[in-house]
């Protein structure tokens, strides 16, 4: 693997012109068919010659001069007033004074800092004069942290800064000192560390409902932890995460053996998507005689994973591979149309055995003839064969309307944790790093439900710091909480009392 693979920008797109360029270097190797969908309508080819007409390519909207965009309403506003200079407040003329005729308004978009206050709680100490044996009565605190003095909305704000900023706490603790409050780093860990702590029981609610869903899918990606009993003093743990029921969950595994993912997956019945990890068929229920979790006909393939070693070879200069990205690039038009007109499962699949399906064949029969005169370990015959073990499993995305053709969700919510391995480098034990899942739980849900992740964790953490019962976890989850919060009434719309 090259230094730019490892830390270099990665893209999984080549653009038209790159695929252009690659067309022309093949000539008359590639299929009329391949070359026609992805260079355009003029150049597609009709249907006998092989492939089924794909709909074009949306034309990018005009780039004309569109103004500024609205600010938003629920910012707070005030009014200012400019006065004109005295100088200038009498006419030059005749002398006299100038009278308002009106005001020209126009908006100044100000940023208030962020601030620190100090709440001082009085809890009211009440006691019986008559009878002193009855002893003083107290009223409870409502801190969050006994041993501590953050209030809920700081602890949200620490939480909110790491995993959805990336901002590791000892940045953090700079960042406070600019307020002229002096926290350590790891003064605000041991905050992290219980806030993570109290928001667990809902991050354990998530997960219940994702492994219930009929459709899961899941990834995994590395993380470095210390670990004295290491030669090196650092091993390399994982990271997985689970998209189900409109929530993620992350799950962390000391290694990347198959029993970390399997014993999360023992009352699993549904379909799971993924790549091409070999330990999906060492995953067994109840244990080494169990049956296996996920049999090969509930396994669901990845195009995006497949394209992507087609993707590798054509960046090495292998101009064939454009072949395979053309058809790629076909399938995935079709979807984004399905998506753009919102189609139903139902419609969704009769769109895709009608058009998507046709252009599978033609794609895997190419994959089929080439890899037959492929060198073995070229980047190309690895692309290939790869695909033709993956096959089957990504035909079946294909079969059911609720089905995606890939893993992206799951890739994307990947992307904030590898964003957050490059700030803090690495988690100091394998008990902060199962506090990183949590977090990484409950903001990746938040952010798949376009929840303000602040607002969310302040009222979170504030209700099960006040005993909120168990049994009703479900209504803070940010699919509910959410909902929740869009039809409760804003103070504009209540009646003063």
């Amino acid at each position: 693997m090259t230094p730019t693979e490892l830390y270099g920008r990665k893209s999984q797109q080549v653009s038209t012109e790159q695929l252009m360029l690659m067309f022309a270097e093949l000539g008359a190797e590639a299929p009329p068919g391949a070359a026609g969908s992805e260079l355009g309508a003029d150049a597609a080819p009709q249907p006998e010659q092989g492939l089924v007409p794909q709909p074009p390519e949306p034309p990018k909207p005009p780039r004309g001069r569109g103004g500024r965009a609205p600010l938003p309403e629920h910012l707070p506003r005030e009014t200012r007033v400019v006065p004109v200079p005295e100088a200038e407040r009498t006419c030059p003329q005749c002398g006299a004074d100038k009278k308002c005729i009106g005001h020209r308004t126009s908006e100044v978009l100000e940023f208030v800092p962020a601030q620190f206050k100090i709440i001082e709680e009085q809890r009211e100490k009440l006691a019986c004069p008559r009878c002193p044996e009855q002893g003083v009565t107290t009223a409870d605190s409502e801190k969050v942290m006994d041993r501590g003095r953050p209030g809920p909305g700081l602890l949200a704000s620490i939480l909110v800064e790491k995993f959805e900023d990336s901002m590791p706490l000892y940045r953090q603790s700079q960042q406070y000192a600019r307020f002229g409050v002096s926290l350590s780093p790891s003064t605000l860990g041991d905050w992290s560390a219980f806030a993570l702590d109290v928001l667990a029981p809902v991050a354990e609610r998530i997960a219940e409902r994702v492994l219930d869903s009929f459709y899961l899918r899941a990834d995994d990606t590395g993380m470095r932890v210390l670990d004295r009993d290491h030669p090196a003093g650092v091993k390399r743990g994982h990271i997985w995460a689970f998209v189900g029921a409109g929530l993620v969950a992350f799950l962390y595994a000391p290694d990347w053996k198959a029993k970390h993912p399997a014993a999360l997956l023992q009352g699993f019945t549904g379909y799971l998507q993924g790549d091409g990890y070999a330990g999906y068929g060492a995953m067994l229920r109840g244990g080494d005689d169990g049956e296996m979790i996920v049999p090969e006909e509930r396994r669901l393939g990845c195009g995006m994973h497949i394209r992507a070693k087609f993707e590798k070879a054509a960046k090495g200069g292998d101009a064939r591979a454009a072949v395979a990205l053309s058809y790629f690039k076909a399938i995935y038009r079709i979807e984004s149309t399905c998506k753009e007109e919102a189609l139903s499962t139902e419609a969704r699949l009769a769109r895709r055995q009608e058009r998507s399906l046709p252009v599978v064949d033609e794609l895997y029969q190419w994959i089929h003839e080439l890899h037959l005169r492929l060198v073995p370990g070229t980047p190309l015959c690895i692309a290939t064969q790869y695909a033709i073990n993956q096959a089957a499993a990504w035909r079946r995305c294909f079969t059911d309307g609720r089905f995606e053709i890939d893993n992206g969700e799951v890739e994307r919510q990947l992307r904030r944790v590898a964003l957050g391995r490059k700030n803090y480098l690495f988690a100091g034990s394998d008990k902060g790093a199962q506090r990183l899942a949590i977090g990484y739980t409950i903001f990746g849900s938040c952010r798949m439900h376009g929840v303000n992740p602040l607002a969310w964790a302040t009222d979170v953490i504030g209700r099960l710091q006040a005993g909120w019962q168990r049994d009703r976890l479900d209504e803070l989850l940010p699919d509910a909480w959410a909902r929740s919060s869009r039809a409760a009434p804003s103070a504009g719309d209540t009646d003063a009392t």
